[in-house]
C-alpha cells in the first residue's frame, strides 16, 4: 500500500505554489508592462505659469535663490522673453541630467575653453545646411528659432525668478499621488490577485477537506471515521476511531452493569413490600413510602440505560410531542403543545421520550400544568417547556442539573423524586450534542429549553 504523503509536504507544497504563481505573474508585469514616460515640460508653459498659475503647473515662493548648478541655455531664453536680467532666473533639472543631453535628442550644451576669448555665459548653437554652427545669444536669436526653442518638450525643470521684493517665484511640473504608469502596474497587479486568489481558495478546500470530513464523522454518532488525507491526519483519524470505539463499548457495559444492577434490585424490594404490609401504622406508611421512593430510582436508572442502548433513529418533533402530551392528557394533565415549527432531530426514539416525560412530570409536579413549543433557530431546534410554578432560583440551577440533586421545594413526599430527571436530561442533551438549559419563564415560572442540532427528514 503507497504510502500517503505527509501533512509538511502538502501544505509546504501548496505555498511554494502560490508563491511560484505570484513571483511569475510579478515578473510577467515588470516584463510586459512598458517602461514609465519621462516627464516633461517646455520654456513655453514654464514662462506662462511664472505669471500666472497654470493647471498642472506647481507655484511656490522662496525666500533665498535656489540652490544647485543652473541650465545656462535655459536661463538666458527664459530671460529673453521676460526681459529681465539673466541673474535673476534660475533654471535646474528635476531629475540629474548629463551634460551631453542636456535639451534632450538634438541639442547639446558644450564648454568651450578659451584663454583670451570672452564669450557670452549662455550661447544657442544652431546648425547650418553646410554643417557649420552658429553661437547665438537668446536675446538676440530669431523669433522664430525662439519660439522653436521655447515649444521644445524638454525633461522636466524647476525655474525660479526673483521678484521685487526679493523672494523667488518658483515654478514646477505637478507631480501627482499616481502616475498613469504607477495606475497601470497597480491594474495589473490586481487582475494577477483576481486570477490568484480562485486558485489558492481552491487549493485550500482541497486541503482541509478531510479535516472537514473528520469533524463532521465526529460531530455524527453513527458516521464512520473517515481515514484519509495526509499521513498525519489519517493516523489521527485511526485513533480516533478505535478510541471511539472503545467508548461505546465501554457505554454499552455501563448501560448493561446499570440494567443488571437496577434489575436485581427490584426482588428484594418486592419482597420487602410485602412484608411491610404487616408492619403495624404509622411506621408502615413510612416505609413503604420509602421503599417507592427506592422503586422509582431503580426504574429512573433502568429507563436511562434502556435510552443509552437504543439505536439513534430520526425523529419527527411534533408527532411524537403530540403524542407524548396525549398520553399524559388521558391521566388528566394539564398539559398542551403550542403552535410552532415542524423540525426532525437524529436521537434514539425512548431516551427522547423520557427526556422529555421528564420535563413535563416537573411542570406539572410543580405548577400543575405546563406548554411544549418548538422552533428552529441557526440550525438548531428548540424544545421548551414552560410552566406558572414557583420557578427556580438562578444559583440553584447548575446543581439541579447533577444527579440526585433536588430543590428546596421538592424535598417531600409529594413531589420529591429521585433527582435524575433533570440530569438525564442534560445528559441526553450533551451526548447528542445539544445542550439543556434552565432560566425564567415570561409569563413566571420555570422555562426548561432542550436544544438538539436539526437533522433533515428525507424528501424534506
Amino acid at each position: 500500500m503507497k504510502r500517503a504523503p505527509s501533512a509538511l509536504v502538502s501544505i509546504g507544497g501548496f505555498g511554494i505554489a502560490v508563491a511560484t504563481l505570484s513571483v511569475a505573474t510579478t515578473a510577467a508585469i515588470v516584463i510586459l508592462a512598458p517602461p514609465p514616460p519621462t516627464q516633461r515640460a517646455s520654456l513655453l508653459l514654464t514662462i506662462a505659469a511664472l505669471q500666472r498659475p497654470m493647471p498642472g503647473i506647481d507655484r511656490r515662493l522662496l525666500s533665498e535663490r535656489p540652490k544647485g548648478p543652473g541650465v545656462r541655455v535655459l536661463e538666458g531664453l527664459i530671460a529673453a522673453e521676460l526681459k529681465r536680467p539673466i541673474r535673476d532666473v534660475h533654471v535646474s533639472w528635476l531629475d540629474r541630467q548629463p551634460v551631453s543631453s542636456a535639451f534632450g535628442n538634438g541639442f547639446r550644451t558644450t564648454l568651450i575653453p578659451a584663454r583670451n576669448i570672452k564669450l557670452p555665459s549662455s550661447l544657442v548653437l544652431v546648425q547650418r545646411k553646410n554643417n557649420s554652427f552658429e553661437l547665438l545669444m537668446p536675446g538676440t536669436a530669431s523669433r522664430a528659432m525662439r519660439n522653436l526653442l521655447l515649444g521644445l518638450p524638454l525633461p522636466a525643470f524647476t525655474a525660479s525668478v526673483r521678484e521685487g521684493d526679493g523672494r523667488w517665484l518658483s515654478v514646477a511640473p505637478a507631480k501627482p499621488f499616481l502616475a498613469g504608469w504607477q495606475r497601470n502596474i497597480l491594474m495589473a497587479l490586481a487582475v494577477s490577485l483576481a486570477l490568484l486568489a480562485p486558485m489558492a481558495w481552491f487549493f485550500a478546500r482541497r486541503l482541509t477537506r478531510p479535516f472537514r470530513a473528520l469533524a463532521g464523522a465526529l460531530d455524527h454518532h453513527h458516521a464512520v471515521v473517515p481515514q484519509d488525507g495526509p499521513r498525519e491526519l489519517r493516523e489521527a483519524a485511526a485513533t480516533i476511531a478505535t478510541m471511539r470505539n472503545r467508548l461505546g463499548i465501554e457505554a454499552a457495559e455501563r448501560a448493561r452493569i446499570l440494567t443488571a444492577i437496577a434489575h436485581d434490585l427490584r426482588t428484594p424490594l418486592t419482597g420487602l413490600r410485602l412484608r411491610l404490609e404487616t408492619a403495624p401504622e404509622p411506621q408502615r406508611g413510612r416505609m413503604v413510602a420509602d421503599v417507592e421512593r427506592m422503586q422509582a430510582m431503580i426504574d429512573e436508572v433502568l429507563a436511562f440505560a434502556r435510552g443509552a442502548a437504543a439505536p439513534i433513529e430520526l425523529l419527527d418533533i411534533r408527532p411524537l410531542l403530540a403524542a407524548i402530551v396525549d398520553e399524559m392528557a388521558e391521566g388528566g394533565a394539564r398539559i398542551r403543545i403550542v403552535p410552532g415549527d415542524d423540525a426532525s432531530i437524529a436521537a434514539p426514539k425512548l431516551a427522547f421520550r423520557r427526556a422529555i416525560e421528564n420535563l413535563l412530570s416537573n411542570a406539572l409536579a410543580y405548577a400543575n400544568s405546563g406548554t411544549v413549543a418548538v422552533r428552529r433557530a441557526d440550525g438548531q431546534v428548540l424544545i421548551s417547556v414552560a410552566d406558572q410554578g414557583p420557578g427556580i432560583p438562578a444559583a440553584e440551577r447548575e446543581r439541579l442539573l447533577r444527579p440526585f440533586e433536588r430543590g428546596d421545594s421538592s424535598r417531600n413526599r409529594a413531589t420529591g423524586g429521585a433527582g435524575l430527571g433533570l440530569s438525564i436530561v442534560s445528559d441526553f442533551a450533551a451526548q447528542h450534542g445539544g445542550e439543556f438549559t434552565l432560566s425564567d419563564a415570561p409569563s413566571g415560572g420555570t422555562l426548561a429549553t432542550l436544544s438538539l442540532p436539526e437533522r433533515r427528514l428525507s424528501g424534506s
